[in-house]
C-alpha cells in the first residue's frame, strides 16, 4: 500500500482498505485494523458497510463483543449503517455468550431497521430463548420465523423439545414433535434423547423405555447420552439392578462402549449402596477397556473406602492417579487430608501430593 501511494494514480481506495483490516482482524491485530479504519477518515477514503462488518465480525470472534457493539453503534450516529449481516454477527455473538436480553433487543432494532433476518438468525435466537428457558419468548419468535415463510430446522426443533421438557410442559414438546413429522423434519437421537431425559428426571421410567423404543423403531441408534440419563435415573431411585442392567447392555446389545459419565454413575451407586467391591471391579474394568477415569471418579471411591476404612485400596487407587496423570481436585484433597491425618498416613498425602507413588506394593 506505501508503493501504490508513491505511484502516481494509485491511491488506496476502500478495497485496499478492507483487505488489509480483514487480513489484520484474522491475525487477531484488532487494533490495527481499527488504526487503518481511522487512516481511512483521515485520507479520505469513505468506509462502507463491508468495513464496518469485518471489523465488527474480527472483534467478536476474538471475545471483544461489547467493544464491537459501542463500534457499531458509534457508526451508526456517523451514518454508516449497518446490514442483516451487521446484525447477524452481533446476535450469534451474544447468543453465544447467553446474553440473550442483548440478542432479542438487537433482533427487534434490526426489525425496526427494515433488515431482513434470515433463517440462521431466527434458529440462533430460538435456540438462545430456549436455553434461557423463555419459551413463551421462542415460540413467539416460531411464529415470526413461520410468518415471512421459513421453516425451522432440526436443530432449532430439538431446541424446542429440549426447552419445553426443561419447563415440564412435555404435551408442548409432543406438539412440536407432530409439527416436525408434519413438515417432513424427522425427529432423531437428540429429539428422543430430551424426552427420555425428562421421564427419567422425573421417575416416569415406563414412559422414558417407550421413548428409547420408539426411537429405536424408528430408525435411530440410543446414543451414550440415552443410556447415561437411564442408568443414572435408575441409581438416583436406587433401581441397582436395572441400572446394571442397562451398563451391561451397553456394550453387549447395543455396542456402544461406556465412557468416564456412566462408569461414575455406577461407580459413585455402588459407593453409596456399600457395594465396595462393586465399585472396585468396575475401576480395574475402566483400566481394562482403556476409559480414562476422571478426578470424580476416584473422589466417588475415596469417599467409599473412607467410610469402610480401606486404606490399602485407597493407597492402590493414589497411585492409579498418579499413573493416569489425573490430577486431585479440592474434593479429592478434602476427603484424603481428613481421612490419612486422622489415622496417621499423613506422610502418605505429603508424597501423593508431590507425585510420589504411596502403596506400600509400589515401595
Amino acid at each position: 500500500m506505501d508503493r501504490m501511494r508513491s505511484m502516481k494514480g494509485l491511491a488506496p481506495n476502500v478495497f485496499t482498505y478492507n483487505c488489509l483490516i480483514d487480513g489484520f482482524c484474522n491475525c487477531v491485530d484488532i487494533e490495527i485494523g481499527k488504526e487503518l479504519f481511522d487512516q481511512m477518515n483521515e485520507v479520505g477514503v469513505s468506509p462502507n458497510v463491508i468495513t464496518l462488518n469485518i471489523l465488527v465480525d474480527g472483534m467478536c470472534r476474538h471475545g471483544r463483543i461489547n467493544g464491537a457493539l459501542n463500534f457499531f453503534s458509534g457508526m451508526q450516529g456517523n451514518r454508516l449503517k449497518g446490514n442483516a449481516v451487521t446484525y447477524t454477527t452481533l446476535i450469534t455473538a451474544y447468543c453465544d455468550i447467553d446474553h440473550i436480553v442483548k440478542a432479542v433487543d438487537l433482533f427487534d432494532q434490526m426489525l425496526a431497521s427494515g433488515c431482513s433476518p434470515d433463517a440462521s438468525v431466527y434458529h440462533r435466537l430460538i435456540s438462545g430463548l430456549c436455553k434461557a428457558g423463555r419459551m413463551d419468548a421462542a415460540s413467539n419468535v416460531l411464529s415470526k420465523l413461520k410468518k415471512v415463510g421459513f421453516r425451522p430446522d432440526i436443530v432449532c426443533y430439538n431446541s424446542l423439545v429440549r426447552g419445553f421438557c426443561k419447563k415440564n410442559m412435555v404435551d408442548k414438546a409432543y406438539d412440536i414433535i407432530k409439527e416436525m413429522e408434519e413438515a417432513g423434519v424427522k425427529p432423531n437421537s437428540v429429539s428422543y434423547n430430551s424426552l427420555i431425559a425428562y421421564f427419567c428426571q422425573n421417575g416416569n421410567f415406563g414412559l422414558a423405555r417407550e421413548a428409547m423404543e420408539w426411537m429405536i423403531n424408528e430408525g435411530h441408534v440410543p446414543t451414550i447420552a440415552t443410556y447415561g440419563d437411564l442408568i443414572h435415573a435408575y441409581c438416583s431411585n436406587e433401581n441397582i439392578k436395572e441400572a446394571m442392567k442397562l451398563f451391561n447392555d451397553m456394550s453387549s446389545t447395543s455396542k456402544i462402549p461406556p465412557n468416564t459419565i456412566t462408569y461414575n454413575i455406577r461407580i459413585e451407586s455402588l459407593c453409596n449402596n456399600n457395594d465396595i467391591n462393586g465399585a472396585l471391579f468396575l475401576v480395574d474394568d475402566m483400566k481394562a477397556k482403556g476409559v480414562k477415569p476422571y478426578s470424580d471418579t476416584y473422589n466417588a471411591m475415596f469417599k467409599g473406602l473412607k467410610e469402610n476404612n480401606l486404606l490399602e485400596d485407597a493407597f492402590r487407587l493414589m497411585d492409579a492417579m498418579i499413573e493416569h496423570a489425573c490430577k486431585p481436585d479440592y474434593i479429592t484433597m478434602e476427603i484424603l487430608t481428613g481421612w490419612l491425618s486422622t489415622v496417621g498416613e499423613s506422610g502418605k498425602l505429603t508424597s501423593f501430593i508431590q507425585g510420589y507413588k504411596v502403596s506400600p506394593l509400589s515401595e
